[in-house]
């Protein structure tokens, strides 16, 4: 990969800013293979046959990814549209 100075110096004052996106990205996708992976485990207690009331815990943990998720993705876009 080639390093330009000059894009270099235009990022100037934004760099942590810029950081903190890539950072935000990088969140929001393991919160979203978290999200996919707990859907698939989720998936497979079902079909083991699992009851709803043993399955309230692992619900409720995959609903609170889903939200954790969602406000990364916020965040990461407002930030990055900022920037």
């Amino acid at each position: 990969m080639y390093f330009d100075l000059r894009l270099w110096g235009l990022t100037r004052g934004v760099r942590l800013r810029i950081a903190w996106a890539v950072s935000l990205g990088l969140l929001t996708a393991a919160a979203g293979v978290t999200r996919l992976a707990l859907l698939g485990w989720l998936l497979g207690e079902v079909f083991t046959g699992r009851g709803l009331g043993s399955l309230a815990l692992p619900l409720a943990a995959v609903g609170g990814v889903v939200v954790l998720r969602g406000v990364l993705q916020y965040y990461k876009e407002v930030t990055a549209h900022g920037t």
